[in-house]
């Protein structure tokens, strides 16, 4: 009896038609995994940053503090507090590490190439000198690709709460509350609102309803 050593062309035909179809399987495995896995980090990092936004948010918005500082301009004391759109400027209470730090820190939150960015300074950044930076200044990412940022001031005005896209930086004070919406480059978005450390009746004793009679 004969035995056969080699395959046909159809049964060449079929095995390789099999393999092909299992490579196949297995490269829609490998990309339905890797899409998988991609998303997984995507969220991952969005909660970090998320966690960040809260953390700095939660620090520094609401301990602002109406921190008083002589304008050169006007050579009179105001607050140094610029809210903008899409840029806000703070003073804000923080717990003393070291005594030679003090225990006020300033602030400015903003966009920049897609990404928010915290600057931090010892010294005041003041609206009427400028946008800050300078050499004591730093600055810390906490966010990237964001497309789009925006506050909204809220204001106290006859008893109610009223919000605006922008806060008078003639007002010797400062808002009620601060809200910050980021919108990201996938069309979600998230938003942060925090009351103010220094803003209520009791903090300005009574002086901030004479700001807006």
């Amino acid at each position: 009896m004969r035995i056969r050593n080699s395959y046909t062309l159809i049964e060449m035909v079929i095995a390789v038609g099999i393999f092909g179809m299992v490579m196949l399987l297995a490269s829609m495995g490998l990309v339905v995994i890797q899409k998988t896995w991609n998303s997984i980090a995507n969220q991952n990092q969005k909660m970090r940053n998320c966690q960040l936004i809260d953390a700095v948010v939660d620090s520094a918005f609401r301990n602002a503090i109406p921190f008083l500082w002589t304008n050169a301009k006007t050579k009179k004391n105001s607050v140094v507090f610029s809210g903008e759109p899409g840029r806000v400027a703070l003073a804000y209470q923080h717990r003393i590490n070291n005594v030679d730090e003090g225990g006020i820190r300033f602030i400015a939150l903003f966009l920049e190439n897609e990404k928010l960015v915290a600057e931090y300074k010892k010294t005041p950044i003041l609206p009427w000198d400028g946008k800050g930076g300078g050499r004591d200044s730093f600055k810390d990412v906490l966010a990237e690709n964001v497309r789009a940022i925006s506050f909204t001031y809220a204001d106290m005005q006859k008893q109610n709460i009223v919000w605006t896209n922008s806060w008078d930086k003639n007002y010797n004070s400062i808002p009620v509350a601060i809200q910050i919406k980021v919108e990201w480059m996938n069309g979600d978005s998230e938003v942060w609102m925090r009351r103010t450390a220094g803003a209520g009746l009791r903090e300005t004793y009574g002086a901030r309803v004479d700001n807006f009679k």
